[in-house]
Formats: structure tokens, sequence, C-alpha cells
């Protein structure tokens, strides 16, 4: 992966749409596309592969389909919070209805085309902002100036890091109550520290990982895998220093 460009998986079971969407989102902004033909070898990618900023799933595909994989993605811990978009030809009522419930973050309706990698470019852009406000909203807020606002940036970095690490003890098998209950109580610190530094997305990712942890459930290390690699390609692609620590 190189550093800074956004990662998109993208699955649907015909060969000319998976092309197609492949060409359209490398024409856009700097990506490392996946590409998969069922929902099956999609969701797979997402527990094995490198965290994604977008998921793009057909509508109609062979099980899961997209918006049984939607759903699944949503209620798990660890993807909750991942932008998730439906591949169609047409979007009827239901499958609008359902997309409203779950959340989804839109339609590529097909033939793809150059707006296609404009609704997803909105998309990413939606996403960074959440990972992390623009600098000079959180330097008005705090009053501080540019100098004290990357340092918060790099000690926040930092932060998460440790929490990160912690996630991944608690998260094992053998784990002692004593180790989750420890990665429960440093996370207060972080969740306080996501909303200083403005980063909402990232706070509720931390609260999703505490839910797993405190009922003794898989998901915690990859949720805050998810929240690393978010965190460390905003601050990679806004300059400040730091992704890389």
């Amino acid at each position: 992966m190189i550093e800074g460009r956004v990662r998109i998986l993208v699955a649907d079971d015909d060969l000319v749409s998976r092309l197609a969407m492949e060409d359209t989102l490398r024409a856009g902004p700097p990506a490392d596309v996946t590409v998969c033909e069922d929902g099956a070898s999609a969701w797979d990618a997402l527990k094995t592969a490198e965290p994604f900023d977008l998921v793009c799933l057909d509508v109609r595909m062979p099980p899961p389909d997209g918006l049984e994989l939607a759903e699944r993605i949503r209620h798990t811990p660890a993807f909750r919070r991942l932008p998730v978009m439906l591949i169609t030809s047409t979007a009827d009522r239901n499958t609008v209805l359902s997309a409203t419930k779950l959340q989804l973050q839109g339609f590529i309706v097909k033939p793809v085309n150059a707006e296609t990698a404009g609704r997803v470019t909105k998309v990413i852009e939606q996403l960074d902002l959440s990972v992390l406000e623009p600098a000079t909203t959180t330097i008005a807020r705090l009053r501080i100036d540019a100098g004290r606002h990357a340092r918060y940036v790099q000690a926040y970095v930092q932060q998460m890091q440790a929490l990160a690490e912690l996630a991944v003890q608690a998260d094992a098998e053998d784990a002692l109550p004593t180790v989750r209950a420890q990665f429960i109580a440093r996370s207060d610190a972080c969740r306080t520290a996501s909303l200083t530094i403005g980063a909402p997305r990232l706070e509720a990712v931390i609260g999703d990982a505490v839910s797993a942890a405190a009922a003794e459930q898989p998901g915690a290390a990859m949720a805050m895998a998810q929240a690393m690699y978010w965190l460390r390609r905003v601050v990679a692609v806004r300059g400040l220093g730091a992704a890389g620590d």
C-alpha cells in the first residue's frame, strides 16, 4: 500500500462491470482497488486484507448479495463505521429503504461513468473530514497555533497506537479479564482526545471496540486497526507528520 492512497473494495459478479469500476476508480484520486466476484470473497477480503476506506457492493451477486453483506458489515464492530455504497442498475424502493436503514453512503448506478468517480470522491472526502476535522477548524476551536495543533495530532497518533496494541492483547483467546478491563479503562482517555482533536468517527470506532471487549467478543483489535489505518492515512495526506511513528 502506498502511503496516503485510499483503499477501495469492489464486489461484483459481472466481469465487465468489475473492470469498468476498477478503471473508473483508478482514473480518479490515487486509489488501490481490490476486486471480488462475489459476496463471500469480499467478506474474506474485509477480514484478512489491510483495512479499506470504502466498500462498493453489487446489489445482485452470489450470496451474500450486496444488501446482505452491507447488513453484516453494519453489525460487525470492526467494520461498523466503514463507508459502503451499493452498485445497481436500478434502485427500487425497497433497496433504497434498506440502504437508508443501514445508513449506507448511496448508490453507484450502472453503467459507471465519470460521475461515478466524483460520487466516490465525495464519500472519501466526507470520511476524511470525520476522521480528522480540518486543521483550521481545530485551531480556531481550541485557540491554538498550527505548531501546537501538529504536536497534538502527533501525540494523538501515539496515544491511539498504544490503545491499538492493548486491543490486540485484549482480543487474544487467552486474554485475562484484567487486560480487557485495562483496555476499556484506557479507552476513555482516547475517546476524550478524539473529541478534542476533532475525530468523531474514530471516537465512535473506539466505542465499538470497547463494546466488543466488554462483551468478551472478538473485534476490538480489528476495529482499532481500522481506526489507525484511517488516522495514519489522513495525517499523511495532510502532511501533519508522525504518520509512520
